[in-house]
């Protein structure tokens, strides 16, 4: 019988080499762990957790005013706006939470390759009823890209690659964070419906904030077909790569099947069914152009790659739209 996987807790304070064996080692069956002694002032995190709540308790009508523009990617995305599980041809309903996102904003020593490249690299928009909210989701954005760079060139070490062998792909990371408030649940979902349905990320990694004593998010085991809890620890951020990553090793990581499910739903959760919970998850990706394919470390000896080469923005902007569209 198979055993189920861990999502073990990793302290990064170390021998970078040491710590890409551990990722490398973790990886191979469960595509998330958690990571401690990130360094990562908790006096930028807070503000930017504390702001991202306060914009949740604004007016409908204050939020509606940063409302994503049709196809865009930032602002503010109502509730019921996005299907998760769409992105892998799932119907369901849409899903229940509400977010905010920002991204790069405008480059001007980057000029974008075509249209879509160029709606990534677009401006954000900020709330006028909140205006600190720029300043400190700035600071927090600046400090989540410096740790995924770091966290990259662990992943180049546990591939057995030079730290520095990811820089060049991702010195124009497209990458963008996103608050989620999931509402007090008044009444009954619907068939099917979740906080957040079964999905795998898109891109490179996600670095995720949850929040303490608020458990739903789960990962699934292949193996057993079992769901299981990540709970929140304090202090620590959990790690999860995406289908980039995974197909940028050949499948030799693996990007796992996660969703966050409503709270009377929760394992082992103790919450009533009405709990509200609140997440902040960075997605970093690599450099829209950047083309990805097989690393020479993670293809056998005499075996082919199992993918074809794919940019790297495009395959992102496939997977968003369809999340998106189906809502």
């Amino acid at each position: 019988m198979s055993s189920a996987i861990t999502v073990p807790t990793i302290s990064i304070d170390r021998d970078p080499a040491v710590v890409g064996r551990e990722f490398d080692e973790t990886l191979r069956t469960v595509g998330f762990f958690q990571i401690v002694d990130h360094g990562i002032d908790s006096a930028v995190a807070d503000a930017a957790w504390s702001i991202a709540r306060a914009f949740f308790d604004l007016p409908l009508e204050d939020k509606l005013a940063v409302e994503r523009a049709p196809g865009g990617l930032y602002g503010y995305f109502p509730m019921r706006s996005e299907s998760l599980a769409a992105s892998r041809g799932d119907v369901t309903p849409g899903d229940l939470k509400e977010s905010f996102n920002m991204g790069p904003g405008i480059r001007h020593d980057h000029a974008p390759v075509d249209a879509t490249e160029a709606a990534i690299f677009t401006a954000n928009l900020w709330p006028a009823a909140l205006p600190e909210l720029q300043t400190a989701w700035s600071a927090y954005y600046a400090a989540m890209s410096g740790l995924a760079d770091r966290l990259m060139g662990m992943f180049a070490l546990g591939l057995d690659l030079p730290a520095d062998f990811f820089a060049r792909f991702i010195d124009r990371s497209p990458s963008a964070l996103r608050a989620i408030n999931y509402p007090e649940q008044t009444q009954a979902p619907e068939p099917g419906q979740l906080r957040a349905g079964a999905h795998t990320d898109y891109g490179t990694l996600t670095i995720l904030r949850q929040e303490a004593g608020r458990a739903g998010l789960e990962v699934h085991d292949a193996a057993t077909d079992a769901w299981l809890p990540i709970p929140p620890a304090e202090g620590a951020l959990v790690i999860n790569i995406g289908d980039l990553m995974a197909r940028w090793t050949n499948d030799r990581w693996t990007s796992t099947l996660h969703r966050v499910v409503n709270p009377d739903a929760a394992a082992g959760s103790t919450a009533t069914a009405s709990q509200r919970r609140q997440s902040m998850p960075f997605f970093h990706n690599a450099n829209y152009s950047a083309l990805v394919e097989a690393l020479p470390t993670c293809v056998p000896a005499g075996e082919r790659p199992r993918y074809e080469p794919v940019m790297a923005g495009p395959h992102l902007a496939g997977k968003t739209t369809r999340s998106v569209a189906a809502s």
